[in-house]
């Protein structure tokens, strides 16, 4: 266990993933959608060399929850306590995570300390563990997801299989040269440069966690931000949300991801006028805080996927010849 103390913060990494460890699978909100998607994780496992254990109540289903709350918590308690466990890999995310937090044993999860990563519902808990332990956790694909494009996979493994700093974040090539995904990966909503250690996650769930004991907490911190089939309006609502609570003026910079199917209609709800979008949305709230804001980076709920260690310290340059953005810290110990 590496303990690093930057003024009162005590960052926790957790050791990297060897050939030859075995991860846990848990589902801490919703079950797979087919039992057999499970086969798939479990063979890409393999390919890394990775063994693994499955908690009980993964297959279980209460409403649209893997079981009651105390079976999720009880799986997850029982493969985090297993000292054969390196890595905690929520199968999906989903809904119900955040109803597992006031129960959550964060003694058990400081004293031993493990890789987390899941992206979505698993928001709440990768911002819970982090800000109440110290650990290190990881915004990126769950179990059933990072084997999803090449990117994906190899953001994964460099990630959560090497005890180096991350280093400059890449994007990923383009499939055809005609058409060109939207929005491009990194447009410049706000010129600037900023240094400060990662935070954010789904806005959804950051937004549920406002009020609770377990905020995200904003201040000098690069904070990165991304959704899946929300309206603009919605996003417009978050981030006001956000900004009367204080929560982003402080921040040293902002990353808002893709935002996949967040287009006016997409989500299959009621959509405002068409002619709104979320990157106008975005440049009229975030565009004059006076910190670099970057929108379109390849995190979140598209196949393409980078993943962001929560906690570790990176730098952003934002300016109309280039974004760099490079995470500057190792995020695991050998």
């Amino acid at each position: 266990m590496a303990i690093r103390r930057t003024d009162t913060f005590r960052l926790v990494k957790p050791p990297a993933l060897r050939k030859g460890d075995t991860v846990g699978i848990v589902a801490p909100s919703t079950p797979p959608f087919e039992p057999a998607d499970l086969e798939f994780t479990y063979k890409w496992l393999a390919r890394l060399g990775l063994r693994h254990k499955t908690g009980r109540h993964v297959l279980s289903m209460w409403g649209d929850y893997a079981g009651r709350d105390e079976a999720r918590l009880e799986d997850l308690h029982s493969i985090w306590a297993d000292p054969e466990v390196k890595a905690v890999l929520p199968v999906r995310g989903g809904n119900g995570c955040a109803r597992l937090l006031p129960a959550l044993n964060f003694d058990l999860i400081a004293a031993n300390p493990k890789i987390l990563i899941g992206f979505s519902d698993i928001t709440a808990l990768l911002l819970a563990v982090h800000q109440r332990t110290g650990l290190v956790t990881f915004h990126g694909p769950t179990a059933g997801a990072f084997y999803k494009s090449a990117y994906t996979h190899h953001h994964y493994v460099k990630a959560l299989m090497q005890a180096k700093p991350l280093g400059l974040v890449t994007d990923p090539e383009p499939e055809k040269p005609w058409k060109p995904e939207h929005p491009p990966a990194r447009v410049v909503i706000s010129a600037g440069r900023a240094r400060g250690r990662l935070t954010g996650g789904c806005m959804t769930l950051v937004r549920q966690l406002m009020g609770t004991p377990y905020e995200i907490q904003t201040r000098g911190r690069l904070v990165f931000l991304e959704d899946v089939q929300e309206e603009p309006h919605n996003i417009d609502r978050m981030l006001t949300q956000l900004l009367i609570a204080g929560k982003l003026a402080d921040a040293a910079g902002i990353l808002v991801g893709q935002c996949v199917k967040c287009k006016p209609g997409e989500s299959g709800r009621n959509a405002l006028p068409l002619s709104y979008s979320v990157e106008a949305v975005i440049r009229e709230r975030l565009g004059s805080l006076g910190i670099p804001v970057v929108y379109g980076m390849r995190f979140g709920h598209g196949d393409d996927q980078f993943t962001v260690p929560l906690g570790v310290m990176a730098s952003l340059e934002a300016s109309d010849r280039r974004v760099r953005l490079k995470i500057e810290e190792s995020a695991t110990t050998a």
